[in-house]
């Protein structure tokens, strides 16, 4: 009798203490995915009609299942054990209790059903917005929309404003291999005015990936060839981090993104630097830098005013690469796994040389001989042709203001 309350008072010990570890892993104030921190009304509102509900609903479930597990567990034990003929009687079947948790059950999923429903016209309805912006010295009134494209392992958004593209001419061109040229082209960091709904257009070259950035949105799919619609909003500037959701190949975990939050000028500002060509450097350093990007790097990266006249995309060598035009303007990179600068502002020459150096030790990709490749492949450059790049791609673009570098670090 007193070995078994002995076993009885561990077990509930033991399981009083994984249940604690169980929840504390679900506990951090500065988690950088977190479907509980709405930064937009788009976001908040999904979380009011369905995250919260559906939440409290699973609660409920799993706390009255636990109460009822514990408490038959407790009422059926073996309090003493002298034989076989001490065990509870064994019953087969419970009429009344099947019938219970079978409709349990039902009304259960019609109630998360329901509120998934209500939820729909919220998540569905856009609205008509424009904002002003400059491009070439031409005032537009954009609609904001960016057009979103997965790929292996990486995030790729594109900006339309002189020639604007909205879902159904996305969808008449069909082809997310080959879309028609774009103001901006960049990777890793969506930009985004605040104040402002955006909409998204998402599409992929390759496989089916999930876009998520879960404090402006839920999830949507991203698949090969078919443009679905999503729309985010941000309250206030401020850094969002998102996550492929969708496992796509070898590094599904490291395809990562940020939506950066500007306020209307200071996204002005940025679409000023972004959409002007790279300027050819004058440091000996960086030229040759630019001249063994020429020779070895284009026939899968893009930098406007280098290439873009002879530039016929990436099909022969990786399917896709990301625009460099304004590389050093983004403090990420590698599908935004690694930081572009230190947290000093320096920088972080040791992860960009390394990166060159063996991409496939940092990152793993697709390198089937014979098949095509699918990230980043291994160049066999030399240590002097290293630094060389490395010069050369510091000087794409401004370097971001020290709270953005701050604020947008990864780990």
């Amino acid at each position: 009798m007193a070995e078994m309350r002995t076993l009885t008072r561990r077990l509930i010990s033991w399981t009083l203490v994984l249940l604690g570890a169980a929840v504390a892993t679900g506990c951090a104030s500065d988690a950088e995915l977190d479907t509980f921190d709405p930064q937009g009304p788009i976001a908040r509102e999904l979380h009011s009609r369905g995250v919260l509900p559906v939440f409290w609903i699973a609660a409920v479930v799993f706390v009255g299942i636990t109460i009822a597990m514990v408490w038959l567990i407790w009422k059926n034990r073996v309090k003493t054990y002298d034989g076989d003929d001490e065990w509870p009687a064994q019953t087969h079947g419970h009429v009344p209790l099947e019938i219970g948790w079978t409709v349990g059950f039902l009304v259960t999923m019609i109630a998360v059903a329901g509120i998934m429903l209500w939820s729909l016209p919220t998540v569905d309805a856009t609205e008509d917005n424009t904002m002003a912006v400059t491009i070439d010295d031409h005032s537009v009134m954009w609609e904001p929309t960016i057009v979103v494209v997965g790929n292996q392992w990486w995030w790729e958004f594109r900006y339309y404003f002189s020639d604007q593209m909205d879902l159904a001419d996305m969808r008449a061109h069909g082809d997310a291999k080959t879309l028609p040229p774009a103001d901006i082209v960049t990777s890793g960091q969506m930009v985004i005015p605040t104040g402002e709904e955006v909409e998204l257009i998402i599409t992929s070259r390759d496989v089916i990936h999930s876009f998520w950035i879960p404090a402006l949105n839920g999830k949507r799919d991203a698949v090969p060839n078919r443009f679905s619609p999503w729309k985010i909003e941000a309250s206030v500037p401020g850094f969002y981090f998102g996550q492929c959701t969708e496992f796509c190949g070898l590094s599904h975990s490291r395809m990562r993104m940020q939506a950066v939050a500007l306020s209307p000028a200071d996204f002005q500002a940025w679409v000023d630097s972004t959409s002007a060509d790279a300027v050819e450097p004058t440091d000996p350093e960086a030229l040759a830098g630019l001249e063994v990007f020429s020779g070895i790097c284009t026939s899968c990266h893009l930098i406007e005013g280098v290439n873009d006249d002879v530039y016929e995309g990436a099909d022969q060598a990786s399917g896709a690469a990301p625009n460099l035009t304004h590389f050093a303007n983004r403090s990420t990179f590698a599908g935004g796994i690694f930081n572009t600068y230190n947290a000093d502002g320096s920088l972080n020459r040791k992860d960009l040389e390394a990166w060159l150096r063996d991409p496939n030790a940092l990152k793993a990709n697709y390198t089937v001989p014979g098949e095509q490749y699918r990230g980043m492949p291994d160049l066999d450059l030399s240590e002097q042709q290293i630094d060389d790049l490395v010069a050369y791609l510091s000087g794409l673009g401004a370097k971001p203001a020290g709270w953005i570098i701050d604020a947008t670090q990864v780990e």
